[in-house]
Order: structure tokens, then C-alpha cells, then sequence
């Protein structure tokens, strides 16, 4: 919808009809009585009778246009403001320029800009003729449309000839500041708006355009002082709008929310701001204590365990992310397919794909038209090594969705790894076919390096950093394309920027083949040693007054003296003997081979090699893997590195390395258990 703007005045006449058209018969006033009562299709039954009856009923045509408008069928609405002009009388209760206004924003929706102008040059007269209040609304209307086809002088004479009607009329006066930003006069549009506000300093237009010519001209913490007022006087601030212009100065706004707070008025949306603010400056970890604290004062709600599982996510904890978007989905007492598609994300992230997978299977069953989770779902899928589920849910979601140019750089990278090369480039040329702006989440730059043409790749990478510098997923981005390209050592600098601006999808790097070329490289790995420790939370951490969570497991005591415990790794139930003098997990050929055998391995999951000692001092090689997912009772922990023993008989060791993971763990030896409070 372009313009509603034209004819929101239309959801309230009925009842100024009803007060003032006695003299309208039975038929037209039962039409405006189910109006009242929202009951469009009974009105609409009474108003073709009253046409029935007389087709040239103006005022039925108006009423039945009207209805038209409501159910957007536009086209019909047209007709009907055709013949209302056409059989116009003097005595109509709809006056004469009405008419043509209506039209207009028909006019206006269909983009039939010309015509929508020549209604409003028409209703402008009549209504001036009829000394109407609403002529400035006409001239408002027209200006509008002068402003979004470009035609800043003719946008100007309207908004100069409102304020001849109304010397005090705001709207006027803001539509000249914008004209004055769109032609680059920003000392000019400031100046406008400074006069502006000495008429009503609570009109939000003036500092929601002010604090963009501010912005304009460099003056920062003046755009930023004006954002904080829009945010301030708007009962709907657009966050798209005021983001932008905190980035620019992110100390100087956080000082001046803090300042709102202590004023101590309307605190809650001030310290969502504060919020927010923190996530502007990446500092996740801030502000996921600030959701707790906010939760804490104001309830458990939905949209903060929504908001707090992104920032969860984005430090790469994904338990946590998942356990926020879990509850949000528990209070809002719906299975929604967007929180689904949220919490497969963050298991893919996180490289948990059988539980994506299962969420994904869900979004599609709740909504099996839309063409994305099949994308997601194929794209787990692969990264879980089922080439050929994934084709078929990429082939499946580009049926749905032909629009989406990262299913078909998906599809075409798996045509390409089947040597199916011109099937492949025909995806990729798709994807530079679709794939037009230069913004985060494009994938051309990948598309052209696929199709040889890197320079051009490299020109498109850097124009998607321009748009956003401060992006930290566009740097991975570019690392992991120069890793493509066999550009090693600026594809690891690449990496770096992005940890140092706060990416910390960890799971995902250890998952993504992209990061191969540079896995192995000592400059990767003192990157991944340095920042992926680099998160530190305090201990109040979590989802605001919540209780640890205490998990007794009974274990078998054997005659050794050790104790055995039954765990379950990557769905398959095994005993594991729990050693505290261990430093890692160890897990026997025999048990790694019948896992890799049955599927509870897959090949992604092994990570290279390592050497250990036994204990005659031998050094032996081993085999290094990724336990996905180790249970213990009703404890989770995920991505477990393990050590696989060339000795079949080596029993299945459980260490330090996943003991200290689980927080406090404590040995009843009078028992048999172990506890452990997370």
C-alpha cells in the first residue's frame, strides 16, 4: 500500500454519516448502521438494492466505493467514484471535491501518479470554492506525491500555498525541511525546523527530520540530541530511523538515555533504549544482563526472551539462546513457525543440525508454501552430509520461491561439487541476476568467484562492507570468500577484524568448509584460542530470578574403585568411566568406528589428529572428533572434543574438559551419584 495516507479520513465518516444524513432512505441507512458494526458485506448487500433502485444514486456509489477501498479491491472502488462524479447533484451528502480526493488515492495506489494529481488539483478547487477545512489535507496530499516523484519546486509551491491558508501549519513546514534534506540545503532545512518547533515542541516530525539534516551536515551529537527527543515525543519510533544516528556517537547517547533514566519518567522505554544501545556497540554481554534486569522490574515477557536470545546467540552460547527463544515461545502459548525457524537457526549456528532439522520440519509443516526453511533445512542437511536430502529441499524451495538468490547459490555450489557445471553456473548467474544491492546477506561476491570473475567479486565484497563498516558479519563474510580464493593470510586478517568488532559464531566457524583453506593455519588458531574465550559473563547471568538447575545421576561403582556412568553421545546410549584425573574425553576405535558406521558420526565431525602418552611413556597417535551432543541425566553440553584411542580396549574415559563445563560437580561417594548444579 503507497499512500494511505489519502483516505485514512475514510475510516471514520459512517458515523459522522449516521448523525447527519437523516434524510438518506431505509436502504443507505442500514448500509452505514453495518458499517458501524463492521459488517461490510451486510452493508454492501443494502447498498447495491439502494443502486438497484436508483443508479444514479451519488452518494450510494460513494458508500459502495468506500467498502471496496476496505477490501482493496480498487479496481471496482474506481468504477464506482466514476459514476458518483458522473451523477453528482447539488444536495449529495458527499460534496464535490470528496469525490475526486477519493479518486485520487485510487489513483495514487495504482500509481497512476498524473491522474492522482489532476483530482487533487480539482478537489483543491472545489473544496476552496466550498470554504472546506480540509483544503490543506487536499494540497498535503498532492505535495506527497510531487516529493516522491522528485519534483521538489512544484512539492514546495503546495506546502508555500498551505501555510498562506495557515501560517501555523506543522506539516507544511516539515514537508519544507524535507524538500530542503532531499536537495542537499541542510543549513536551510534546520532553520525550518528551529521556526517549526516554537509552534508545538511536541510535533516528533520536527526531530525526526532535523536530527537527519544535523547528520548531514556532521554534527553529531546535535543529530543524536534530536533523536533522543523523536524517540521522546513519538508514540511509534522507528528504530530503523534513530539507529544510524546513535552509532555515530554510542558513548555520548548512552549518557544521554542514562540521563532520561534518572529523570525518572516513562524509565521502561528509556532502558530499552539503553538496551538497544548496547546492542548498537556489539556489547552483547551488556546488554543481555540489561534484559534480566528489566525482566526482573517488569514480568517475564516474550520479546525479551526474544531479544536476549539474540544476544546469547550472538556470543556464540547457544544452550542459552535456545533455552530464551524456548520460553518465548512457551509464554506466548503458540508454536510459531517464526521462533521455530529462530531456534533452528541458532541450533544450526550452533552445529546442533539433527535438532534444526527437526524444528525446520516443523516451520514447513506449519507453513508449507514458504519457500525459506527448505532452504535451511537443505542447507543443515548438507552441512550434516545428506547431499541428497539437501538437493531436494533446495529444489523444493526454489519451486516455492524463486526470489531467494542464496537457495540457488546453494544449489549450485552442490551441482558443482557433482560436476554438474553448467547446470551450477546457471544457478550462479541466478544469483547475480537477483542479487542487486550491495548489503549484508548478499551473496553475489560468492556467485562471481564461482563464475571466475573475482576481481568483480572482491569490488562487490568491499561495496557491501561500504554500506555498513561497522557490520562485523560482513568481515566473516570476506574472510570467507578470500579463503575461496586461495588468499590465505588476508582471508585470516579478514577473520580477525570480524572477532575484533564482536562476531563470535564459533560453532559456526568450526563448521563452516569455507574456514578449511585457513583451519590448519597457526594465525587461524591463535585467533580462535585468543577470542573464543574472549566472553565472560557474571555470575547473575541468565533469565532474570531463575534457579539453578540440579541433576543427580546414579553411577555404578566398580571394583577398581572407579565409577561408571551412563551417557548418551549423539542419541546413542554408551557408559563412559568417569575419571577426574583425566584431562579430555577418550573414546575407543571400536565405539568411534560403529558411530561413524551407524550415522552417529558423521565425517564433518572429524577434526584431524593428536598425539598422547601412555602410561609407559609411549607417545601414540589419535584420532581428534566433535562429539555434537553428550546427555548425562537431564545435563547438556554440545561440541565436546574427544580423543579416539587406536587401542580397542581403551574404556570410555570422561574428563576434566566436560566435568568443568557443567558447572559445580560434586561425587557422592556414600551414594553412588553424581550431582551436578548448572
Amino acid at each position: 500500500m503507497r499512500n494511505l495516507v489519502f483516505i485514512i479520513f475514510m475510516a471514520g465518516f459512517c458515523s459522522v454519516v449516521s448523525a447527519q444524513s437523516d434524510d438518506w432512505g431505509y436502504n443507505m441507512m442500514k448500509a452505514v448502521e453495518l458499517l458501524n458494526d463492521s459488517d461490510d458485506a451486510g452493508a454492501l448487500e443494502y447498498v447495491e438494492k439502494q443502486i438497484g433502485e436508483d443508479p444514479k444514486d451519488a452518494d450510494a456509489y460513494m458508500l459502495r466505493a468506500q467498502i471496496y477501498i476496505y477490501r482493496e479491491k480498487f479496481g471496482n472502488a474506481l468504477a464506482d467514484l466514476n459514476k458518483a462524479i458522473k451523477y453528482s447533484a447539488k444536495d449529495d451528502y458527499f460534496q464535490e471535491y470528496s469525490k475526486y480526493w477519493w479518486r485520487a488515492s485510487i489513483y495514487s495506489e495504482l500509481d497512476e501518479d498524473s491522474k492522482a494529481v489532476n483530482d487533487l488539483t480539482a478537489a483543491y478547487k472545489f473544496a476552496k470554492k466550498a470554504g472546506s477545512d480540509e483544503c490543506n489535507d487536499i494540497l498535503s496530499s498532492r505535495a506527497q506525491i510531487w516529493y516522491e516523484i522528485n519534483d521538489y519546486d512544484s512539492a514546495e509551491a503546495d506546502y508555500r500555498l498551505m501555510l498562506e491558508n495557515d501560517e501555523t501549519d506543522q506539516r507544511a513546514m516539515i514537508g519544507l525541511v524535507r524538500n530542503a534534506i532531499a536537495e542537499g540545503r541542510y543549513e536551510d532545512a534546520v532553520k525550518i525546523a528551529d521556526e517549526c518547533e516554537k509552534y508545538d515542541d511536541t510535533y516528533e516530525e520536527i526531530y525526526r527530520f532535523r536530527m537527519q539534516a544535523y547528520d548531514r551536515m556532521g554534527e553529531s551529537d546535535r543529530a543524536i540530541d534530536d533523536a533522543i527527543r523523536y524517540f521522546e515525543t513519538s508514540d511509534d519510533p522507528s528504530s530503523d530511523l534513530i539507529e544510524p544516528i546513535l552509532k555515530k556517537h554510542l558513548s555520548y547517547a548512552l549518557a544521554k538515555v542514562k540521563g532520561k533514566i534518572a529523570e525518572g519518567e516513562d524509565i521502561r522505554s528509556w532502558r530499552m533504549l539503553k538496551t538497544s544501545i548496547h546492542e548498537y556497540a556489539y556489547d552483547y554481554a551488556e546488554a543481555a544482563k540489561e534484559y534480566d534486569s528489566i525482566e526482573k522490574d517488569y514480568g517475564a515477557s516474550a520479546t525479551f526472551c526474544v531479544y536476549r536470545s539474540i544476544c546469547w546467540n550472538e556470543l556464540g552460547m547457544t544452550d542459552k539462546a535456545v533455552a530464551d527463544i524456548t520460553r518465548a515461545m512457551e509464554l506466548s502459548d503458540s508454536e510459531d513457525a517464526y521462533f521455530l525457524s529462530m531456534r533452528a537457526d541458532y541450533f544450526r549456528e550452533g552445529g546442533i543440525y539433527d535438532r534444526a532439522i527437526e524444528d525446520l520440519t516443523r516451520v514447513i509443516e506449519l507453513v508449507p508454501d514458504d519457500g525459506y526453511p527448505y532452504y535451511l533445512r537443505g542447507w543443515c542437511h548438507e552441512l550434516s552430509g545428506d547431499d541428497e536430502k539437501a538437493m531436494e529441499d533446495y529444489n523444493t524451495g526454489i519451486d516455492l520461491d524463486k526470489s531467494y538468490p542464496y537457495i540457488y547459490l546453494m544449489r549450485g555450489e552442490m551441482r558443482l561439487k557433482y560436476g554438474e557445471k553448467e547446470l551450477a553456473e546457471e544457478d550462479f548467474e541466478e544469483v547475480v541476476k537477483k542479487d542487486t544491492v550491495a548489503e549484508a546477506g548478499s551473496c553475489r561476491q560468492y556467485a562471481l568467484f564461482f563464475l571466475g570473475k573475482d576481481e568483480e567479486a572482491l569490488e562487490w565484497m568491499e561495496k557491501i562492507i561500504c554500506s555498513d563498516p561497522e557490520d562485523k558479519g560482513v568481515y566473516y563474510d570476506k574472510a570467507c570468500l578470500l579463503a575461496r580464493m586461495g588468499r590465505l593470510q588476508e582471508s585470516v586478517e579478514a577473520l580477525r577484524t570480524a572477532l575484533v568488532k564482536g562476531y563470535r559464531s564459533f560453532a559456526h566457524i568450526e563448521h563452516d568448509d569455507d574456514m578449511d583453506p585457513v583451519r590448519d593455519m597457526p594465525e587461524f588458531k591463535a585467533l580462535i584460542s585468543e577470542y573464543g574465550t574472549a566472553v565472560e559473563m557474571p555470575e547473575e547471568y541468565g533469565t532474570g530470578d531463575e534457579e539453578k538447575s540440579t541433576t543427580e545421576i546414579q553411577m555404578k561403582k566398580m571394583y577398581s574403585g572407579v565409577y561408571e556412568v551412563d551417557c548418551d553421545v549423539n542419541g546413542l546410549p554408551l557408559k563412559f568411566i568417569l575419571d577426574t584425573g583425566a584431562s579430555s574425553v577418550s573414546i575407543s576405535s571400536v565405539e568411534a568406528t560403529f558411530m561413524l558406521k551407524n550415522n552417529y558420526l558423521k565425517e564433518k565431525d572429524i577434526k584431524g589428529k593428536n598425539y598422547y602418552s601412555t602410561a609407559s611413556g609411549e607417545i601414540r597417535e589419535g584420532t581428534i572428533i566433535n562429539l555434537r551432543e553428550v546427555r548425562i541425566g537431564d545435563a547438556v553440553l554440545r561440541n565436546i572434543e574427544a580423543s579416539v584411542t587406536h587401542s580397542q580396549q581403551a574404556p570410555l574415559l570422561l574428563g576434566q574438559s566436560v566435568l568443568e563445563r557443567f558447572g559445580v560437580v560434586t561425587i557422592d561417594n556414600i551414594n553412588s551419584k553424581l550431582v551436578i548444579r548448572q
